[in-house]
């Protein structure tokens, strides 16, 4: 019995770290790619603008429900600015960033 309640407490015990990772696992995402400063803001919502034809060079990842992501590494992102594409990619550890491994479409 003591055994049991031993495994059941080391159990919930190790929860939280063997979970800790899945955050920084890779996952598919469908958005658009855009320069920030395109970026237009519509009800707690991004959107890109395609009319805009700034290039700051800071690229950023906007998600279908219209999140706002930094890409830490935007020469993946050439040629897809202001185009809707699906990515794979990891989230950074640094809030709001992403890492794109791969873009499709």
């Amino acid at each position: 019995m003591k055994r049991m309640i031993l495994l059941v407490a080391l159990a919930i015990g190790m929860n939280p770290f063997l979970f800790a990772g899945d955050k920084h696992k890779e996952s598919e995402m469908t958005g658009t790619i855009c320069d920030q400063r395109c970026v237009k803001q519509d009800a707690d919502k991004a959107a890109c603008d395609p009319s805009c034809t700034e290039q700051t060079g800071q690229t950023v990842f906007i998600d279908d429900q219209g999140k706002t992501w930094k890409v830490a590494n935007p020469a993946v992102c050439e040629g897809h600015m202001g185009k809707k594409v699906k990515v794979k990619c990891k989230k950074m550890k640094k809030e709001d960033t992403l890492q794109i491994l791969g873009i499709y479409g």
